[in-house]
């Protein structure tokens, strides 16, 4: 078994910069294959979203995601919080988890992969490196479809049981 191929990737940014939200929402709009969903600006909000709790429970509007673009750094909840959420409930292979960040410390690299970050990235700084990572992400994105779901610690797509071990945990 493989994750489905799609024509879309469904992305949410999670991320307390509104600029950078902003040239990330830009740059996705330029990519075939992504497409930019929501936006959150904290790890509170965050888990909401994937919880479909506090407004984000209509699922028609707030889909869930296939792509986590998490900053570490925000408020009310930070993106180590986010990612051991997750981490508790199981769902590392139902979403791709990118953890978009301007920290460049060794140990936070560590500690994000450790908790279940997919990838690692810095920040890029300009619209060009922006573009060629949001391009290679789509690329990634693809090419993981096609994938045995072994060699990805079980990676799998499934709309429903998505829905089960997102939504309905504390």
């Amino acid at each position: 078994m493989s994750r489905y191929i799609r024509d879309n990737y469904f992305v949410l940014i999670a991320d307390d910069s509104p600029d950078d939200r902003l040239l990330l929402k830009a740059a996705i709009r330029a990519t075939g294959r992504l497409q930019c969903i929501g936006e959150v600006s904290d790890g509170a909000e965050t888990i909401a979203y994937l919880k479909g709790h506090a407004g984000f429970g209509n699922r028609a509007k707030y889909p869930l995601p296939d792509l986590l673009l998490l900053d570490l750094r925000m408020p009310v909840k930070d993106g180590f919080e986010v990612l051991k959420w997750l981490r508790a409930r199981r769902v590392r292979g139902f979403l791709t988890v990118v953890v978009l960040t301007s920290s460049m410390e060794s140990e936070d690299i560590k500690r994000a992969l450790d908790l279940g970050a997919d990838l690692f990235q810095v920040k890029p700084r300009t619209h060009g490196d922006r573009q060629a990572m949001v391009f290679a992400l789509e690329e990634f994105m693809a090419n993981s479809a096609l994938v045995p779901v072994r060699s990805l610690g079980g990676r799998i797509a499934a709309g429903s049981t998505r829905e089960v071990q997102l939504a309905g945990t504390p």
